[in-house]
């Protein structure tokens, strides 16, 4: 099972990258790859991880004065994704969605 999590942050330079970090943060202890900027597809064990997930997402962007938007996919089984990316992307992209 997956899912898709993707953002915007307002601010800009360090300050981007400071929250940018603070989301990754909250992939934290899951199997996730980044074919985009700021596209993720996570590997989710549960409804319930996608859930915390979004929780945990949602703390960030309540604390911090800059606009941050981010939608969550509804949880995957199986699928295939296509576009235009670098083979290895595909091969961890796979990975994630089996």
């Amino acid at each position: 099972m997956h899912i898709v999590i993707s953002w915007d942050i307002s601010a800009e330079g360090n300050r981007w990258n400071t929250i940018n970090d603070e989301m990754k943060e909250c992939l934290s202890g899951y199997s996730w790859v980044r074919p985009l900027k700021t596209f993720y597809v996570v590997k989710v064990n549960s409804s319930n991880h996608r859930e915390q997930l979004i929780t945990a997402l949602q703390s960030v962007a309540k604390s911090n004065s800059e606009k941050i938007h981010f939608v969550a996919s509804p949880a995957m089984t199986g699928g295939s994704y296509n576009g235009w990316l670098p083979k290895d992307l595909w091969d961890k992209i796979g990975e994630r969605t089996k």
